[in-house]
């Protein structure tokens, strides 16, 4: 249903766009709801092949589903004065934010998680660098940009080891692979690499430098992406 909305926002009329997308993305998120019963405590409930929830992953696929509506509404005033080509393609970003972080977070290969993971960087970048607020919002983004992928490749390298050693990626097979003793440095690294992405993502004092710029440069949506 999500995918619909591309097209949604480019078939709409001007003065249907609006009502008709947030209550396409109402419509998905109340639906986001019945994941939450399916809930197990040990094990995964699978969608597809490459898609599946376990109890982590499930709320934040239903906050996923419930930010775009919101998203839509804070930011119906923001764009209203702006082209309505300009109005669909803010639209069609929103969207595709939540493609990208469903495919995250119910992803079963980790490879597919990074990938989509970083995905996101992509729209928000734009929303950030074309739609924000003030003066600054490129170096904004270029702080973004650049403080969040030398965070992630560490990771995309230390992936790729696991990979290596393992010979899986898969979250389903990878408990019962060979175990990781990190008993040497060079295994700490690979530890530190795992983690890095995140710490700069949360983000940790020090690395925290884009997210202040970011915020304030942003419209309403990207904050809220944030």
């Amino acid at each position: 249903p999500t995918l619909m909305l591309v097209p949604a926002a480019w078939l709409t009329p001007s003065k249907c766009l609006w009502p008709t997308t947030l209550a396409h993305s109402m419509v998905i998120a109340l639906l986001s709801l019945s994941w939450l019963k399916n809930t197990m405590e040990t094990g995964w409930s699978t969608l597809n092949p490459f898609m599946a929830t376990d109890p982590l992953s499930t709320p934040l696929l239903v906050l996923t589903c419930w930010l775009l509506p919101l998203m839509i509404l804070a930011s119906q005033n923001h764009t209203a004065t702006e082209p309505i080509n300009r109005q669909r393609m803010y639209i069609s970003l929103l969207t595709s934010l939540q493609i990208f972080l469903i495919l995250a977070f119910g992803a079963t290969e980790v490879i597919m998680f990074y990938v989509m993971f970083e995905a996101t960087l992509i729209p928000t970048l734009i929303i950030i660098t074309r739609w924000g607020n003030q003066t600054e919002r490129l170096n904004a983004g270029i702080y973004f940009l650049f403080y969040t992928l030398a965070g992630s490749l560490p990771l995309l390298v230390a992936l790729l080891l696991l990979q290596d050693h393992t010979g899986t990626l898969s979250l389903f097979t990878l408990p019962f692979s060979h175990p990781l003793h990190l008993s040497s440095n060079a295994d700490k690294l690979w530890w530190a690499g795992c983690l890095l992405a995140f710490l700069v993502k949360m983000p940790l004092y020090g690395v925290h430098l884009w997210l202040p710029k970011a915020h304030v440069e942003a419209p309403v949506a990207g904050s809220m992406v944030l």
